[in-house]
């Protein structure tokens, strides 16, 4: 069995962290990536949206997910040109952070309400920062979504604040839900 990072082991599973990405949710995003970009997911797995749809469009990706031993705050990939994902919700700025720190392009998709948090906005007054907004609540579940989930951006966008129009909001009669699941291990682990 691969050893699990120290991070897994003490907060266990936590749902809020999994919410996984639906297809119409990527797509936006694809075209701003440069023909022929390696793609880091840090947060997926090969049956991720991401990986599925940025693989169809003729990106390599190299997905890596704390489900298989790959954490993010201390893995990296040799060779990419870029990192696109859905990072755990409850470690947003500490995966901001990290980022800003790489230094690469990314896209990130975080809900618009964290704008509305001090903390956010002093962790920006220093950096830069692009927003892709798309115009509609995506559902993750099947449910209307509660807040706009959009993609905070470095150095990936043509325009700091760009918006994005989608076909629908991925609820009711139109969801479609992720292939990606969580490892029976981790669902069934127990909290200390």
């Amino acid at each position: 069995m691969k050893k699990m990072s120290s991070w897994l082991k003490k907060n266990s599973f936590n749902e809020k962290d999994e919410y996984y990405t639906p297809g119409i949710l990527v797509e936006p995003i694809i075209k701003y990536i440069p023909k022929g970009s390696v793609v880091w997911c840090p947060f997926d797995t090969e049956k991720s949206e991401f990986s599925i749809k940025l693989k169809e469009a003729g990106f390599s990706v190299i997905n890596s997910h704390i489900w298989e031993g790959k954490d993010f705050f201390h893995y990296e990939p040799e060779h990419y040109d870029c990192i696109v994902s859905n990072p755990p919700f409850t470690r947003k700025l500490e995966v901001l952070t990290r980022l800003y720190e790489i230094g690469k392009p990314f896209a990130m998709i975080l809900g618009l309400p964290i704008l509305n948090y001090q903390e956010v906005g002093s962790f920006f007054l220093e950096r830069d920062l692009q927003l892709l907004i798309v115009d509609k609540k995506v559902s993750f579940d099947g449910n209307t979504s509660s807040f706009n989930n959009s993609y905070f951006c470095y150095n990936f966008l043509p325009k700091d604040l760009m918006f994005e129009h989608l076909a629908h909001n991925n609820s009711k009669q139109h969801f479609v839900g992720s292939k990606m699941k969580p490892p029976l291990n981790v669902l069934t682990e127990k909290k200390p």
